[in-house]
């Protein structure tokens, strides 16, 4: 097995997944921000018990394994092919059942994107959850605040590249089979975003970054301040997206505020 980095793995598991993956394979260390082997050890399986999950490169072609404990033995219960050239994302929470985690990979297939896979345990073993490309170039797992509270299951913020610092951000949660748009939950987190691209304008003032930054306070409630961006993004002699979708805003958020 080729030499691979091994900060952040305890030597028995880095002893574990040596013995069971090839002799010709070896370990993905992920890019930044990660910088590390793409291991993980959490209870997969919902027995209150940690599983090793690794991904691994072999012969040129990328796997991600998943291997268990018993009796003192361990032993793979999930090997699976994957996707692109590394991993950009390897992370587990409880996207699909409260109770028990769900695996997330970011298979990365070009420059600034991965393609999202979630494995979930059943009683046929593991399950490929999302069966339509699923793009991202970042990701956020977190169980968020909607109005009534925290329900226990992580929503996923997807960033998806536009150019420059700008990302278009869709907040998604698991539901009958299917991620669908958690929007209850867009006052929280856009004031995150808000947070993002104020930051950004302190260092570029752009067109794309105001509508953007207007994206984000009208997601997240704020619109007065959307309105006041808005207005900033049309004084660009070429307005991002275009200065009609920005004066339809306006109205909009005209209307919004005066009902508020």
């Amino acid at each position: 097995m080729g030499e691979t980095n091994m900060k952040g793995i305890g030597t028995q598991h880095w002893s574990v997944i040596k013995s069971l993956i090839p002799p010709t394979a070896e370990l993905v260390v992920m890019p930044k921000p990660h910088d590390q082997p793409a291991v993980i050890v959490a209870d997969l399986d919902g027995d209150n018990h940690q599983e090793i999950a690794c991904v691994y490169r072999n012969q040129g072609e990328m796997y991600v394994m998943v291997a268990k404990q018993d009796d003192n033995r361990w032993h793979p219960i999930g090997n699976f092919k994957g996707q692109g050239y590394t991993v950009s994302e390897l992370l587990a929470a409880p996207i699909v059942d409260a109770q028990m985690n769900s695996l997330l990979i970011g298979w990365q297939i070009g420059g600034v994107w991965s393609n999202i896979d979630i494995l979930q345990w059943s009683a046929n073993g593991f399950m490929h959850m999302l069966h339509q490309e699923t793009r991202a170039s970042r990701v956020e797992v977190e169980d968020m605040p909607g109005v009534n509270g925290m329900d226990g299951n992580a929503e996923l913020a997807l960033w998806l590249h536009d150019s420059g610092k700008a990302f278009q951000v869709e907040v998604y949660r698991w539901d009958a089979g299917n991620l669908v748009i958690a929007d209850d939950v867009y006052p929280y987190y856009f004031q995150k975003m808000v947070a993002y691209y104020e930051s950004v304008l302190e260092e570029s003032d752009a067109a794309r970054y105001w509508y953007y930054l207007g994206d984000a306070q009208r997601k997240a409630g704020m619109h007065a301040q959307a309105f006041q961006s808005i207005e900033q993004a049309l004084q660009f002699p070429n307005p991002y997206p275009s200065r009609e979708t920005l004066l339809r805003w306006k109205k909009e958020l005209d209307a919004a505020k005066r009902k508020s």
